[in-house]
């Protein structure tokens, strides 16, 4: 344990799973270092509430702020321009959130405010005093590393995400670039590995049920996927979507959204299909688990993220919900090996929690965790169960 224990409050952009499950592994980062998670402020905006895993699973109080979110059209695609109207909008209700964010750190006192892309903590470190340093959480800090893959196209989408991520890094003593690689440090940026939550470690072993896993993103799709299934009932098939749970066909199961059955569903299957998030792709990428990304409909940023996990090895991407791509990558080779990203990931804790401790102004447990805190998840061996995955 540390010398000084440290007092940290979250704060969360409480849209989209990413941002709440980074947040739950770096609480348990921290408190092996000694160090106590105080409360989360998470910013909502469509669904009004965070899920009840990050109220259940944080173990610190977490309360809940008006937050600009996306404005999505049919069939889930991002509209940048009611995005943006929604926003100014909102604009004037903003200063109650404000007040409430200045609130909790009034009363929970903390040393450091570690900041999971939420705009309106950037806003309020901008607009309002205080001597409490943050440091700002996110793989969109990654989107100003030479060689990440800027997509050319979408103008108003690129630079909402540009101006979006300046606010959710403004005044920041230290921004960590969330990286499915190693790349050098920039000047008030570290790259750091995903954020991973304890549970995926206890599921490297699971043995390969030779199934394909779905994750829809917008219910409408189920009819596509059901149409896709009845042409190749050969495929095992089980979507995850927010559906009412039922069995299509023998091949084909609709479940409810749960995180943790998606994870061991995931564990288990020969492939996976998701959106171009950064978090679902990560865990997929630990547990060697090749992925179809299929970004959002108009979400520039998933787009990007498509092609850097593409060239980092996760799988391949595509426009559409169409499986073959997958079942081509999955026929045409072994299971990638998942020992150099576990290895990469067991540094996590150190780069990210020595940032911390950094920007609080102690000095790290071990050194500036450039290269320290690996622990034995990265020992772990890909499972022989899976076919034609190599043995390490």
């Amino acid at each position: 344990m540390t010398q000084t224990p440290l007092r940290v409050l979250f704060a969360v952009q409480g849209e989209g799973r990413g941002h709440l499950t980074q947040a739950l592994a770096l609480a348990s980062m921290l408190r092996r270092r000694g160090h106590q998670v105080v409360g989360a402020v998470a910013g909502t905006s469509r669904w009004g509430d965070v899920p009840d895993f990050f109220r259940r699973d944080l173990g610190a109080r977490v309360e809940t702020v008006e937050s600009p979110g996306f404005v999505a059209g049919a069939g889930g695609r991002i509209r940048p321009v009611a995005t943006a109207l929604s926003a100014l909008v909102q604009a004037r209700r903003l200063r109650p959130s404000l007040d409430r964010i200045g609130g909790a750190l009034d009363r929970l006192e903390p040393d450091v405010v570690v900041n999971f892309y939420e705009g309106l903590m950037g806003l309020h470190t901008v607009l309002r005093v205080t001597d409490v340093p943050v440091v700002a959480v996110g793989h969109q800090f990654m989107a100003e590393q030479p060689g990440y893959p800027l997509l050319p196209g979408q103008p108003l989408q690129r630079a909402a995400m540009k101006v979006y991520t300046a606010l959710a890094g403004a005044g920041a003593a230290r921004r960590l670039a969330l990286s499915f690689y190693d790349a050098p440090d920039r000047p008030g940026v570290r790259v750091v590995p995903p954020l991973l939550r304890d549970a995926l470690f206890d599921l490297a072993d699971v043995p390969c049920d030779g199934s394909i896993l779905v994750y829809l993103m917008e219910p409408a799709m189920a009819r596509p996927l059901a149409a896709w299934s009845d042409r190749n009932p050969g495929v095992r098939v089980h979507a995850f979507a927010t559906v009412e749970p039922h069995a299509h066909s023998p091949a084909l199961t609709f479940h409810g959204l749960s995180g943790q059955a998606f994870l061991e569903r995931m564990a288990a299957a020969r492939g996976v299909v998701c959106t171009a998030g950064f978090e679902t792709v990560s865990e997929a990428m630990w547990l060697g688990t090749p992925a179809l990304m299929v970004p959002t409909p108009g979400h520039y940023e998933q787009r990007c993220n498509a092609v850097d996990a593409e060239a980092a090895g996760a799988g391949v991407r595509s426009d559409t919900l169409d499986l073959d791509p997958l079942l081509a990558r999955l026929d045409g080779g072994p299971a990638p090996d998942p020992g150099p990203f576990r290895a990469w990931v067991a540094r996590a804790e150190g780069r990210a929690v020595g940032a911390i401790e950094g920007a609080a102004g102690i000095a790290p447990l071990h050194g500036d965790g450039a290269g320290d805190g690996q622990t034995d998840v990265a020992g772990l061996t890909v499972r022989p169960s899976r076919p034609g995955a190599p043995q390490t």
